[in-house]
């Protein structure tokens, strides 16, 4: 088995950033992902950045739209980018600059608002959003353990033909570590073993229960595929899952071509 991609996700629930190599810093986290966020008014300060759940955020779960923006982070020079698809609108500059945060925050918040059924729109969330993270922390992944995830291609396809199409984009479900050569699903029953990819040590910790962010087509922002209800319907599973999360023990680099080891 194989590493095949990488990806970070600099701004959570954004799209992801493709990587030839990703760094897991001493606090066993991929380093520059998830490490900003935008987040509704009504969540709190900007300078509180404790854990909170991702419907306190712009996300893909609630917003399909969010598939038409890409973005990018530099971590060496703390310089961040967001361009927007439908309007080729291009914003970039410095994460440690308020004023570059505040054209940041007023670029997303004029396009954010003119968008249809959003949490803002339902009237659930208050605008603006609020662009917080230093750009060093993990601190916005779904659960506060901010755990790696992973998923073999394999499972990919099987997922695809139980869901009667020819492939499906694996960043939908936003994993770090893409691998080949096991077999469907074999990853799940990694769980509560460790295996080693690259210089990095890990322990498989659990399964990943999904949400309505992986009906998004990453190319359209549009729902298209009812992921759940493939995985539970069809494929037969009590929750819809795919991939798994894995504990870091070690820091180190992991590439593209490293060898997956299970122990």
């Amino acid at each position: 088995m194989q590493v095949v991609s990488l990806y970070r996700h600099p701004i959570k629930s954004f799209p992801a950033e493709p990587c030839d190599a990703l760094e897991i810093d001493t606090n066993g986290r991929v380093t520059g992902d998830r490490v900003l966020g935008f987040r509704f008014d009504d969540a709190g300060p900007p300078n509180d950045v404790k854990w909170r759940r991702k419907t306190w955020f712009a996300s893909l779960q609630h917003t399909p739209a969010l598939a038409l923006l890409r973005c990018g982070y530099d971590s060496a020079t703390r310089r961040a980018w967001i361009k927007f698809l439908d309007s080729d609108e291009l914003v970039e500059g410095s994460i440690d600059e308020p004023g570059d945060r505040l054209r940041f925050e007023h670029h997303l918040n004029r396009w954010y608002a003119e968008l249809d059924g959003t949490p803002f729109a339902m009237g659930r969330r208050k605008l603006p959003l609020r662009l917080v993270g230093n750009g060093t922390d993990g601190r916005f992944h779904d659960t506060s353990a901010g755990l790696t995830t992973l998923h073999s291609r394999e499972s990919l396809s099987d997922l695809a033909k139980a869901a009667g199409m020819s492939a499906i984009s694996e960043l939908r479900f936003r994993s770090n570590i893409a691998i080949e050569g096991c077999d469907p699903w074999e990853e799940f029953g990694w769980i509560g073993r460790k295996i080693r990819i690259g210089e990095v040590d890990f322990k498989v910790r659990k399964t990943v229960v999904r949400c309505l962010a992986t009906h998004v087509d990453p190319a359209s922002g549009a729902r298209d595929i009812d992921v759940m209800g493939t995985l539970t319907r069809i494929i037969g599973q009590d929750e819809p899952q795919f991939a798994v999360s894995l504990k870091a023990q070690n820091s180190g680099t992991i590439r593209i071509g490293d060898e997956v080891a299970v122990m």
